[in-house]
Formats: C-alpha cells, sequence, structure tokens
C-alpha cells in the first residue's frame, strides 16, 4: 500500500472516461509541475544504487521510479522560441529530421539483474546477435561511478526489441539471471483549454507545425453538438524525443491556441482499443466544487473511508483557484460507493450538499 501515500501531480485522462459536466474544468488542467519539465518521466533522479528489479511480470515501485529517472536524464530538450508555430525553419527541419531518424516507440528494451560487473560491451554483445542495437545504456551511481545492475538498450525496430524480451529474460549472464521486459517510455500527450468551435483539421494544422512524428490526433467531440469539441485532445507521436519536443515548445508561455493558452501533460498509453472494457475497469473519481484552500491530505482522508485511495491530483485552475480533483482508488466498487455517497461530505465541520461526484 505504499503508492496510497503518494499525492501525484500528473494527471492521468482517457477519453471516455469524462463526463459531460467536467468541460469547463478540464480546460484548466495543471501543467507539469517544474520538476517533471526534465523530459519522459515525471520523477527527479534520486540516487537510488539498489537494483533495480522490473521483470517483465511486474515491478516494484522503487523500480519504475528508477526507470522514469532514466527518462528525465537522456530525454532530448529543446529551446524556448519566441514564435513556436512559425514555419518550420532549416535548422528546425534538421532538428526533425535527427528526432525522426530515432528509433520509433516501443524499440527500447529494459534490462536488469546484470551483474555488477557488466559492461555496455557485454550487453552489445549480448544484444548484436538479436538484432541492430542503436544504443546501450548502463545505468551507474553518480557518485560511485558503479553500475546499478540496470541497462536500457534500444533497437531499431520494435521487432528487435520484442525478440530481445523473449531471447533475454531469465537468461544467465556472467552467473546472474537477468530480466528483459519493454521500456515504458511515453509518447502520448495531453492537451487542455482547446479552442472548442476548432474542428480536427484545424487543430491538426497547429499540433503538425509545432514539431514532427504526430501519429494520431483524438479531438474529443461535445456528444452534445457535433460541431464543437471538448476543449481537450490526446496527440500520439512516432517516438518520446518526438513527443518531449513538441510538449517543450507549447509549454512556451508565448504558444497559444488561438489566444488559449493549452495545458499540456503526458498522457498514459491507451491499453486498449475496447473502450467499454477499459471503462469497466476505471477506478477514479471526477469532483467538483471543491471548498478553496482545501487540501489534497483532507480529501484523501474524506474519500478514503470507501476504500483505499492511491492517489489525489487537485491541479491548479485559473488564478491558482482549484475547486476540483481527481481521486483515484484501488478498487472500482470503493468509487461507486464515494459516488452514492455525494452529499452526505462534510469538509472542516460544515456539510457540502452540492459537492458533484462522477465515476470517470
Amino acid at each position: 500500500m505504499a503508492e496510497s501515500t503518494e499525492v501525484e501531480d500528473r494527471v492521468d485522462l482517457e477519453e471516455d472516461n469524462y463526463m459531460e459536466e467536467m468541460d469547463d474544468d478540464v480546460e484548466e488542467q495543471v501543467e507539469e509541475d517544474p520538476e517533471e519539465e526534465g523530459g519522459d518521466g515525471n520523477f527527479e533522479e534520486n540516487d537510488d544504487d539498489e537494483e533495480y528489479d522490473h521483470s517483465k511480470a511486474g515491478a516494484s515501485e522503487k523500480d519504475q521510479s528508477a526507470e522514469a529517472n532514466r527518462n528525465d536524464d537522456d530525454t532530448p530538450h529543446v529551446e524556448e522560441e519566441e514564435k513556436p508555430t512559425a514555419s518550420v525553419g532549416e535548422d528546425e527541419k534538421d532538428k526533425h529530421a535527427q528526432l525522426l531518424a530515432l528509433p520509433p516507440n516501443g524499440s527500447e528494451v529494459f534490462i536488469g539483474g546484470l551483474p555488477k560487473d557488466a559492461s555496455e560491451e557485454d550487453l552489445r554483445d549480448l544484444c548484436e546477435p538479436i538484432g541492430d542495437v542503436f544504443e546501450v545504456r548502463l545505468m551507474k551511481d553518480k557518485e560511485s561511478g558503479e553500475s546499478k545492475g540496470f541497462a536500457f538498450v534500444s533497437f531499431r525496430s520494435k521487432e528487435f526489441a520484442k525478440k530481445a524480451i523473449d531471447e533475454l529474460h531469465s537468461k544467465e549472464l556472467k552467473g546472474k539471471t537477468i530480466r528483459c521486459s519493454l521500456s515504458e517510455t511515453k509518447n502520448r500527450l495531453f492537451i487542455g483549454n482547446v479552442p472548442k468551435n476548432w474542428t480536427e483539421d484545424e487543430f491538426r494544422k497547429v499540433i503538425e507545425d509545432v514539431g514532427p512524428g504526430v501519429e494520431t490526433i483524438e479531438l474529443i467531440k461535445d456528444p452534445q453538438n457535433p460541431s464543437r469539441n471538448r476543449g481537450f485532445s490526446f496527440v500520439l507521436y512516432y517516438n518520446n524525443a518526438c513527443a518531449d519536443y513538441s510538449r517543450q515548445k507549447m509549454l512556451n508561455a508565448n504558444f497559444k491556441l488561438d489566444g488559449n493558452t493549452p495545458t499540456i501533460s503526458w498522457a498514459d498509453p491507451k491499453s486498449t482499443p475496447d473502450h467499454s472494457a477499459a471503462a469497466s475497469q476505471v477506478k477514479a473519481l471526477y469532483v467538483k466544487n471543491i471548498p478553496d484552500n482545501t487540501s489534497t491530505e483532507k480529501i484523501k482522508e474524506l474519500f478514503q473511508r470507501h476504500g483505499e485511495v492511491t492517489k489525489v491530483v487537485m491541479p491548479p485552475g485559473k488564478s491558482g483557484k482549484r475547486d476540483f480533483g481527481f481521486i483515484h482508488y484501488a478498487e472500482r466498487s470503493s468509487a461507486l460507493k464515494a459516488v452514492k455517497d455525494t452529499e452526505k461530505y462534510e469538509i472542516d465541520g460544515k456539510s457540502h450538499l452540492h459537492f458533484p461526484v462522477f465515476v470517470l
């Protein structure tokens, strides 16, 4: 239950999980925390020098944090420009070509359980018979320079990465059994505060001008008015480098969507095309009209009575005001119980009868 003590700042959203009542608030979704601006992961480097144990079957929280740390260090960064949506110059074209020349998302693998004396050369010798290796990164402790016992290997294609997982997982290297799984790099962005009168073609033109590698754009339509969108979108990129390049340019204070300042964050990968099946697994709530100055700890305490709360997200809205949030439960049944109890909440001794709660 270690995760239940976390209060995270990143918002993980899926389009089919929104209720109509959320339209006005989703536009105000939180921008990335300054600590998250560094790259693909969402954590600062924590110098954790314990062995990274991320098997294909699952990983500890420490492992997941370590992988995110690696992404922070290695993701390419771009400098902010005065006019992010201006026509692409020669320098930018060269940069775009470099990003697109990098391997696609899904072509990098994690290898854990490495012996301390394993070198990058050892890993190349291990992986090159499987397929064309683009890069090997053996993770080392900053102070001691010693191996942390895990590495990331990028292949030139997804097919080679899949083959590596099949052949290397549970294989022995220098007397130790290693683990191999797909590296969980991010390549999907959530973009909020999109002008609701924009068509997908208008939105696509702006997004494709920002950076390269746009593969799919999902501008979520308003079910009550098909000629309008709901103010948010999901954009899938060719790889993490392309996504992070565009993410950082859109975080530039000068970047606007027809006068709107967009909210940008990493979005979780779509786990399944079966939206109805995915919805049945949703365990999060959207809570509106939260009183001013209510802390995330207070909200967690309030909703914990229905079951284990794994995280609470309360993004700042306009002028820093926070009047909505997201409550994530360990079990969907707990989320449903919370909805039934929607008019019985008290904060600081005051009853809040108008306290809308929706299952996402």
